[in-house]
């Protein structure tokens, strides 16, 4: 049986706006290891930059109205963020 093809991507060569775009692209897709190699390297450069964990949070949340989208996104970050979902989501819907 013929492999799929697999995507390569030097995701530490992308722009900060191209890994947004790509991950957008790709969520969803087949591509989970890809997409979490995005967010990773996403996290780490806003990291590096200064901004903490709870500012990355209360960012990706914006606007996700609560409910099961918001409970798959709290999923898919969480690990990426050193968090689980539950902290996520606490992080997020605090003031």
């Amino acid at each position: 049986m013929p492999k799929k093809p697999r995507w390569n991507i030097n995701v530490k060569s992308l722009s900060d706006r191209r890994l947004v775009e790509i991950a957008m692209e790709l969520d969803g897709s087949e591509h989970k290891e890809l997409v979490e190699s995005l967010r990773r390297e996403l996290v780490e450069r806003l990291e590096v930059k200064g901004i903490t964990k709870q500012e990355i949070v209360k960012r990706i949340a914006f606007g996700v109205p609560r409910g099961r989208r918001f409970n798959e996104i709290a999923k898919a970050w969480a690990g990426i963020l050193g968090l689980s979902p539950e902290e996520f989501k606490r992080i997020a819907d605090a003031r």
